[in-house]
């Protein structure tokens, strides 16, 4: 059974997500003509479904969408919103059960590996081969959207992860508040300078790295990007990488960061991390949580530094992206509101409204310019930036490497013996496809 049916089969059986109901429709309406007589002509409706049900990026789409309307009169728009996790994947499960899915879907690069093989995502490459936005997108942003070399998502909203560092424990350490690391080897120095003891319990760490959780797989995926491993698997062969020479290498030297002194938190909860509290003074977050700290106890206090280089230089980075439905009835409207939607005055105006960091270059120096140190770390990081493995297996990826990064923390097992572990059980889900 190949990939595709694979999917099919679960997906009928309802094994991939769970279902409910979203629905897109035609419809016709009367408008006026040049003299007296009505006459009826037909207006293309589309319906647009947005992950999440936050009230400003509700108020933010609807405001946008009347201004397409009323450029494009042509077309009238249905906006629908949901809830992330299983209420989304429901919604979108039984739309395309159903043949009633939704026309365009702003949702995460996550969802690619499972839905581009289905056919739910249409591939973009027709109409981006002679958009004008082309060659202003970002490159990183592009390649983030593509699976073997066709564009299937339309990127608008980065979810980078920035190396953010305390000025002030920086310089009660003795270091130069101005020079955060650049490079495994300063990192590993400053983390060890930073490490404070009391009655032999260390009561705050250089590096706020965590010990397990969901998330332990996006640090080793920042340092085996850095160790210049393309992602923890080969989406295009997959082939298994995270247990590498390189994945090995990356990985010991998070252990070694661990075994010199750190405080042990779960990265599912995103409060525990030492950091937060002023007991770390570095850790690897995105945007958002750096104005969630601040703007608390440590206001003015942090700071973002440029993402590090070992081999490579590079993070982890996620997107949101605007995706057309591989079953819409209406492609060239679906793709007019796409190209609307990631224009690049929209785009800014997203990011005045929402703080979306832009991934226009043209947008590059009128964003830089706002906050010049901190917006040139998190471009530079973007621009660098490396997202989860776009297959339909991602899940159990994480899982796997979640579980053995938590042993190699807690000393249950040894590095290597470790990632061999979680890659001959990942090798099992791929040969059963």
């Amino acid at each position: 059974m190949n990939r595709n049916e694979f999917l099919k089969t679960l997906l009928a059986a309802g094994m991939l997500f769970p279902l409910a109901a979203c629905s897109s429709s035609g419809s016709k309406e009367p408008v006026s003509g040049e003299d007296t007589e009505s006459e009826t002509a037909e207006k293309v409706k589309l319906t647009v479904l947005r992950a999440g049900t936050d009230t400003d990026k509700k108020a933010f789409y609807e405001k946008v969408i009347t201004q397409f309307e009323a450029e494009n009169p042509d077309i009238e728009i249905e906006y629908q919103e949901s809830a992330y996790g299983d209420d989304f994947e429901t919604k979108l499960n039984t739309g395309f059960a159903s043949g009633t899915a939704p026309d365009v879907m702003e949702f995460t690069l996550a969802s690619m590996g499972t839905r581009v093989p289905l056919g739910q995502y249409a591939s973009l490459d027709t109409y981006v081969e002679s958009w004008d936005g082309k060659d202003d997108y970002m490159e990183s942003a592009l390649n983030l959207g593509s699976i073997n070399g066709s564009v299937y998502g339309i990127a608008v909203q980065p979810d980078v992860r920035m190396l953010i560092y305390n000025r002030e424990l920086f310089e009660e350490a003795g270091l130069d508040p101005d020079s955060p690391p650049t490079n495994w080897e300063e990192l590993a120095q400053y983390h060890k300078t930073l490490i404070r003891y009391e009655d032999s319990k260390v009561v705050q760490t250089g590096l706020g790295i965590p010990t397990s959780g969901s998330n332990l797989q996006h640090y080793l995926s920042i340092f085996l990007f850095q160790n210049g491993v393309k992602n923890l698997v080969d989406e295009d062969t997959d082939t298994i990488l995270f247990h590498s020479e390189e994945g090995i290498e990356a990985a010991q030297f998070i252990a070694d960061l661990i075994g010199e002194g750190v405080i042990f938190w779960n990265s599912t909860n995103s409060d525990e991390n030492p950091f937060a509290s002023g007991n770390a003074a570095m850790t690897f977050a995105g945007t958002a949580d750096f104005d969630n700290w601040n703007s608390g106890a440590l206001t003015g206090k942090i700071a973002y530094a440029a993402p590090l280089t070992h081999v490579a230089q590079g993070t982890f980075c996620g997107m949101s992206f605007l995706f057309m439905s591989g079953e819409t009835k209406h492609p060239q409207e679906a793709w007019r509101f796409i190209e609307y939607m990631a224009s690049a005055d929209i785009m800014w105006e997203r990011y005045e409204t929402l703080g979306a960091i832009p991934v226009r270059e043209s947008l590059k120096e009128q964003f830089i310019a706002g906050d010049p140190d901190a917006n040139t770390a998190i471009y530079e990081s973007i621009a660098v930036g490396i997202g989860s493995p776009k297959v339909a297996y991602a899940n159990s990826i994480f899982n796997a490497v979640n579980d053995a990064m938590e042993r190699i923390a807690y000393g249950v097992e040894d590095v290597e013996t470790s990632l061999n572990k979680a890659a001959k059980e990942l090798q099992k889900e791929i040969d059963s496809q």
